[in-house]
């Protein structure tokens, strides 16, 4: 006869954070803007502003004039040792919502935005 010892440890799967989707960094997605009531483009990038890890998130969006501008959000982060690891900081969720609640002026064009980003 034997005994055996089984150690068991919390799978990542049963991690509710493990379960959000990440972001990811250098390619373009949509998001639904709820003060545009419109979906707009967004790409994040990990970089450095004077030493500091960040994150900037691009937003994009079409003018009345059918050409394209943008937003720019930095989410600086003074405590990250690398970039691999700001992107860790903040879900896809955490992330979107900055992004659907930041103003983005009034030159957006939201039927012109709307139809361009469904046709991408």
């Amino acid at each position: 006869m034997f005994e055996a010892h089984f150690t068991y440890a919390e799978s990542p799967s049963s991690n509710n954070e493990q379960d959000e989707p990440s972001v990811v960094f250098n390619t373009p997605a949509s998001c639904w803007h709820n003060l545009h009531q419109c979906n707009v483009r967004y790409w994040i990038t990990p970089g450095k502003r004077q030493s500091q890890t960040a994150l900037f998130i691009y937003i994009e969006f079409k003018k009345a004039n059918n050409s394209h501008d943008y937003k720019l959000i930095e989410l600086v982060s003074t405590e990250l040792i690398s970039t691999e690891l700001s992107a860790a900081r903040y879900s896809l969720q955490q992330v979107q919502r900055i992004i659907s609640t930041t103003p983005l002026g009034d030159s957006l064009d939201r039927l012109k935005t709307e139809q361009w980003c469904q046709s991408v």
